[in-house]
């Protein structure tokens, strides 16, 4: 069975990472998915190999359908003819994964430290804006589209560590706004049937990740999958409104919807 046949999707910066694990298992659903970023063949970002039309091949080898589709999600006009594009094809959206960030890119000045007085503001104008504000203007042409399905859902990506500030001030800051983002939209959309809810993974071995050795310090990680199994499961939830305006962990919702991360374990979150 495939849950998810028929529906609709929309995955950002799903060239790789969370993005490209996400898109992956909503294929394996059974949905159509629009695969977009900005690294195409022969034209890739960030001195990285991943491109948005392997994630659509893998896509349609799992069972959906991966439409690629090159969009900048900080640029308006690119934005606006992505979801032009998909109204001509589809006339609804069922999902959309807003997934995309700026602020690890490989083109950023270093600065001299962690702390925020130490970093460039470019690092700040790469997070807010290829992070939340790149999420509300993909949400606000998606919008139209959601609103025709019969249970449009948005999932936000972000982080969450309670008490603690996650990674850095820049971060942390727009982590918490695209939380505060995910609750505004829960509040606005409610009306129309929509829901909205943003999801926490934890410490995921994205090809970033593992190229660099990174990992936390109790060694638990986990794949790019199961927050894709986390997407899926909220995706299938015809009950899906009762937590529309939350943040919820990967591990949560692996429990609530009972799945596992491809080895067949249920990581924890991530704790600092």
């Amino acid at each position: 069975m495939k849950p998810l046949n028929g529906m609709i999707a929309v995955v950002t910066g799903a060239s790789r990472g969370a993005g490209r694990g996400i898109a992956l298992e909503l294929g394996s659903a059974g949905a159509t998915v629009y695969v977009t970023g900005r690294s195409i063949t022969g034209a890739t970002t960030d001195d990285r190999s991943e491109t948005i039309e392997e994630t659509a091949e893998g896509v349609s080898l799992r069972g959906g359908r991966g439409i690629a589709i090159r969009c900048d999600h900080t640029d308006e006009d690119d934005v606006k003819d992505l979801f032009d594009q998909i109204e001509s094809a589809h006339g609804r959206i069922d999902i959309l994964v807003n997934s995309v960030f700026g602020g690890s890119e490989s083109s950023l000045p270093p600065g001299s430290g962690r702390r925020f007085w130490e970093r460039p503001p470019e690092h700040w104008d790469a997070m807010m804006v290829a992070g939340p504000k790149a999420y509300l203007m993909t949400a606000r042409y998606a919008v139209p589209l959601l609103r025709r399905s019969e249970r449009g859902l948005i999932v936000n990506i972000t982080f969450f560590i309670k008490d603690q500030i996650s990674g850095n001030l820049y971060y942390d800051l727009a982590m918490n706004g695209i939380n505060r983002m995910t609750l505004g939209m829960a509040s606005e959309l409610k009306e129309f049937g929509v829901s909205a809810v943003a999801v926490c993974p934890g410490w995921m071995r994205t090809e970033r990740v593992a190229d660099a050795g990174y990992g936390p310090k109790d060694g638990t990680t986990e794949t790019t999958a199961y927050v894709g199994r986390a997407v899926v499961g909220l995706a299938a939830d015809a009950a899906v409104s009762e937590l529309t305006g939350s943040v919820m962990m990967v591990a949560d919702l692996a429990m609530k919807y009972d799945f596992t991360d491809m080895d067949g374990t249920r990581p924890m979150p991530f704790e600092g």
